[in-house]
């Protein structure tokens, strides 16, 4: 197999089963060539709550029927 779509046509032969471990194989390998992860991101807390309250005001107004 060399091109992607015979590989492609190989996976749809396998059982469920083989196609996750191939799944999970492919991501660990893309995990592994994508490098490290970027830093966390540094959100204020005062932020990150009114976020919560936005997203908590909203879904009283949704409970309503506004």
């Amino acid at each position: 197999m060399t091109t992607l779509a015979e590989i492609e046509a190989a996976a749809d032969q396998l059982p469920a089963e083989q196609q996750q471990e191939l799944l999970l194989f492919l991501a660990a390998r893309l995990h592994v060539a994508s490098g490290p992860l970027p830093p966390p991101r540094d959100i204020p807390l005062d932020k990150i709550q009114s976020w919560i309250a936005e997203d908590e005001a909203g879904h009283r107004r949704f409970l309503a029927g506004e």
